[in-house]
């Protein structure tokens, strides 16, 4: 790789013995893809933001960045906190060093967001930016939403990118790269369920680039659609037909020359759902939000459920920053008197334990469902098991 003279003084040790460490982990990272230089990049997003003594590594680096005064290069962002406001005992057990992480964080100038979905707030790129962003819903978003440009970064390489400023030259961030493999053509006559849509095209794409035809959803529709993709699939990047800003700009040319087509029919949609939601018994929580809910989500909830009591239990997983903004709307008393709660986090572990209480939980997201031991439905599936009725009929 070509370094610049200020690569060169920080692997020469001018700027201490911690930057040179992550600068030669993150150089032998881009040496194995290849890459030919590092770029600048504008903004980082963090995923480990679970304070464990699982993860002593992670904090360990941490703890020596802090120590020698090292703040982030760019605007840096993270992941939801793990563990609910009144944590569970196991979540205290786990995650028994959250405090310590967070002060690292906050000593090194951090944006204190906790959400998976920063692109709703706190740090929103602009197009063709190059930034490191993990999380896999908010890579493929920014990448195929906004058009950004970032690889699908892991975590640790995700931090050492975000004290340096720098990510090495590689994947995504090539232009060539970033064409469209299949050509995706979507033969629905009803609404479309786009986490049930993402989740299918991303079993039939592993790791490669859809281009789709026949899509008008909006930004919270693409958000849920590429969070399942991503999840199913490994997929960092899609582009719709006239909608995304590469497929307006590329039309046709953003397709491969030796490109595959695959059409996405009612009858598969149906079949996933089905086998998605086999087995459940009964709802002890309705789970919504995983991307986290958007300000508008929030509200569009709020209004199908207003005048309803929950008869099971329902969550609204939002981030700090949107929650904030919905308390003080003119939306929030109605909520609070449905009996519904509002939380921020990340579901995976709460989801993945052995507590009797997450036993069966019914969630319509698709990323989720994927990660976790737990039961997929429509939106107005799951407002109907938590209020004991169909919204729509009041």
């Amino acid at each position: 790789m070509k370094l610049t003279v200020e690569q060169n003084d920080i692997l020469n040790g001018k700027y201490g013995p911690t930057l040179k460490k992550c600068l030669q982990s993150l150089k032998k990272y881009g040496e194995f893809y290849e890459s030919d230089r590092f770029l600048p990049i504008t903004s980082a997003h963090l995923a480990m933001s679970g304070g464990s003594r699982l993860f002593e590594t992670y904090l360990e680096i941490m703890g020596q960045l802090a120590s020698e005064g090292v703040k982030f290069k760019v605007p840096t962002s993270l992941n939801p906190r793990y563990m609910t406001e009144n944590p569970f005992p196991f979540e205290k057990m786990i995650f028994n060093r959250q405090e310590e992480l967070e002060g690292y964080f906050k000593q090194m100038q951090g944006i204190e967001n906790f959400s998976c979905a920063p692109y709703f707030g706190e740090n929103l790129p602009e197009r063709g930016d190059i930034v490191a962003w993990s999380e896999s819903n908010a890579v493929i978003y920014i990448n195929s939403v906004i058009g950004a440009k970032t690889n699908r970064t892991s975590v640790i390489i995700d931090l050492f990118s975000a004290v340096l400023g720098l990510t090495p030259n590689f994947g995504l961030l090539i232009d060539e790269n970033r064409k469209a493999d299949y050509e995706i053509i979507i033969d629905v006559n009803e609404a479309i369920d786009y986490s049930l849509l993402g989740y299918i095209i991303g079993e039939q794409l592993i790791d490669k680039i859809p281009y789709i035809r026949g899509l008008t959803g909006n930004c919270d529709d693409l958000k849920n659609m590429g969070a399942a993709m991503a999840a199913s699939g490994g997929l960092g990047l899609y582009h719709i037909e006239n909608l995304t800003p590469e497929a307006i700009d590329l039309k046709e040319e953003i397709l491969k020359k030796d490109y595959n087509s695959i059409t996405i029919t009612s009858e598969m949609l149906k079949e996933l759902h089905d086998r998605l939601s086999q087995g459940r018994k009964k709802t002890d929580l309705v789970f919504i939000g995983c991307p986290h809910l958007s300000y508008d989500e929030l509200i569009i909830i709020t209004k199908m459920i207003t005048g309803r009591k929950v008869k099971n239990k329902l969550w609204l997983n939002s981030s700090p920053f949107n929650i904030r903004k919905f308390k003080e709307s003119i939306f929030y008393n109605d909520f609070e008197k449905t009996g519904a709660e509002i939380v921020s986090i990340c579901p995976i572990t709460l989801f993945n334990s052995l507590t009797r209480n997450f036993r069966w939980v019914l969630t319509n997201s698709g990323k989720i469902r994927y990660y976790s031991p737990i039961y997929y439905g429509s939106l107005l599936e799951c407002l109907t098991e938590a209020i004991g009725g169909d919204p729509n009929e009041i």
